[in-house]
């Protein structure tokens, strides 16, 4: 089982090229819906969030994060230790899985976290400042907190720079269609054994 981890930008279109992935066969696991699992009912990990933030609705909490970078290294705290736990798990189980295939891990806050090593590779996703901003507005945020939340992550360039491939998704579907297969071949017909 080859393991990568697939990043980008809030706004960059993660979810749209993991699905495209999927639709090629690859496994598609989510740092995202690791915090979801790490906020279920009865977690310590919901009760310490409560207990700081008062709610665990991600609406509010990125409210109330984005534009306090000390909020948003409380949470952090409280919750990528149990993130990670969530992680670790999920790429053991693919470790120990003998098929052959891909697992893609989605993992936005990958090289903030320093949580690239733990991959065979990465895949990033890409789009201009302006295609972000105008997804972030269609999700109903306004400029201010849009701006606030794209200045919160690592620049997208970077992101890019230091990946394997990259998918832009500022372009017509079609040609992400296209660079998502072709790069779903590269990684699952290498040479190189899998993990």
């Amino acid at each position: 089982m080859y393991i990568w981890a697939i990043t980008g930008g809030i706004a960059c279109g993660k979810s749209t090229v993991s699905q495209l992935f999927a639709e090629c066969g690859a496994r598609i696991a989510s740092a995202d819906d690791d915090a979801r699992t790490v906020l279920a009912e009865n977690s310590p990990t919901r009760a310490a969030v409560l207990e700081l933030f008062g709610t665990v609705e991600r609406a509010e909490l990125a409210t109330k994060i984005f534009g306090d970078p000390d909020a948003r290294a409380k949470l952090n705290s409280l919750m990528h230790p149990a993130i990670r736990q969530q992680m670790r798990a999920a790429i053991g189980a693919a470790q120990a899985d003998s098929t052959q295939g891909l697992l893609l891990y989605e993992v936005p806050l990958l090289y903030e976290g320093t949580l690239d090593t733990w991959f065979q590779g990465v895949i990033a996703v890409a789009a201009n400042r302006k295609t972000q901003l105008a997804r972030l507005k269609a999700r109903g945020l306004s400029d201010e907190a849009a701006r606030q939340r794209l200045a919160a992550q690592l620049d997208p360039e970077e992101k890019v720079r230091r990946a394997d491939f990259v998918v832009r998704t500022d372009v017509p579907l079609a040609e992400t269609r296209a660079a998502v297969l072709t790069i779903y071949q590269a990684i699952t017909q290498s040479a190189e054994t899998p993990i």
